[in-house]
């Protein structure tokens, strides 16, 4: 007797396999998603010990570090009088390196503030890149993590050059001549300016402190700090707000801009002493890519003086934006672009952001 043989037709597999097709295409947005959340929530976990870093520092200092610093040698041969410290025996050192302390890097902090006569390390920290934007070079120091600058040197608005107490939260606190390029970068003669909680009196939840930014470079000068000549710029380790004509930021200087860093020009630098020049020319000029900026769809994360993180969009209104980065409206110099004084524009609303 002949049995029949049960299985399936070749119909009824290519319609299973079609079943199949389309639930994954359904579940894979949804599995991607979940990822992006999970390097989303990473990226404000990383962000959230740097602010907390930089709440133990104010405490501890009554001030806030600048986006450079000078570290003196403490061992050197002091002379003078009275004894001081020779200018000539230390190095510079980003806002980052000065919370070394206060993340867990005592070992690397005692490197940068205790030993000199050859370079400190500076090797790849992961809470300092998103997730979302893997090192260009894996070990490198890297970081995704930028401070509140303040206004653009390049904005054509500015009045001077020089760096203004109300405009930002960092500023740069290396004027010593023989630390950093040869001849210095011009401003070393400008007041020193230390800004702390007390001076943000816009108020804290409405004062930008941290950002994202992947277009930013290395945590340190480069990979030989004790020999770099690269410049104190503000966009090496700091977000900026450059007044901008017309209604709408360009496509660099807005939040989220030039997603690819690669078009149009200036495109990708050569190395970090070729990003940080600024340039004459605006369309060379790598200040443009000083701007919040994340592989997150939509925005960026931020964090607020007063310990609080939000992720901003990327329609944000680049007024609204300039006046979060001021600590105090009635000292700024920021103007919008029509030259209305921030003191007499409105504070920005809490639903503006």
């Amino acid at each position: 007797m002949r049995h029949k043989r049960l299985g399936f037709t070749l119909v009824e597999l290519l319609v299973v396999i079609a079943i199949i097709g389309t639930l994954v295409a359904l579940l894979l947005p949804a599995v991607q998603a979940a990822r992006e959340s999970a390097r989303a929530n990473t990226c404000r976990n990383n962000m959230k010990q740097l602010q907390l870093a930089l709440t133990s520092y104010e405490t501890t200092m009554r001030k806030l570090p600048g986006y450079a610093n000078e570290l003196f040698n403490p061992n050197a041969q002091k002379s003078g009088s009275p004894p001081n410290i020779p200018a000539t025996s230390g190095r510079r050192a980003s806002w980052i390196v000065m919370t070394f302390p206060h993340i867990e890097q005592p070992a690397l902090w005692d490197q940068w503030s205790t030993k000199f006569g050859t370079p400190p390390s500076a090797p790849g920290i992961e809470m300092l890149t998103c997730p979302s934007d893997a090192p260009d070079v894996p070990g490198q120091p890297w970081t995704n993590y930028v401070g509140n600058a303040g206004q653009a040197f390049i904005d054509t608005t500015r009045a001077d050059k020089a760096e203004n107490a109300a405009n930002g939260i960092f500023f740069d606190n290396n004027k010593n001549l023989n630390f950093g390029p040869s001849g210095g970068d011009g401003r070393e003669s400008d007041p020193r300016l230390e800004m702390s909680f007390a001076q943000v009196v816009d108020g804290t939840s409405k004062t930008i402190m941290l950002s994202e930014n992947m277009h930013a470079w290395y945590w340190s000068y480069g990979l030989d700090n004790d020999t770099s000549q690269i410049r104190d710029t503000k966009h090496l380790f700091g977000f900026v707000w450059k007044n901008v004509s017309g209604s709408q930021p360009t496509q660099y200087e807005r939040i989220n801009g030039d997603r690819y860093f690669d078009q149009p020009t200036p495109g990708v630098p050569a190395s970090m002493e070729a990003f940080a020049v600024l340039s004459s020319t605006p369309s060379t000029d790598y200040e443009q890519y000083g701007f919040p900026h994340s592989n997150h769809p939509g925005g960026v994360n931020m964090a607020f003086c007063d310990g609080h993180l939000t992720f901003v969009a990327e329609t944000l209104d680049p007024v609204v934006y300039g006046q979060l980065m001021t600590s105090n409206r009635n000292r700024s110099s920021l103007k919008n672009a029509s030259g209305v004084p921030e003191r007499k524009l409105p504070p920005p609303p809490d639903n503006a952001f």
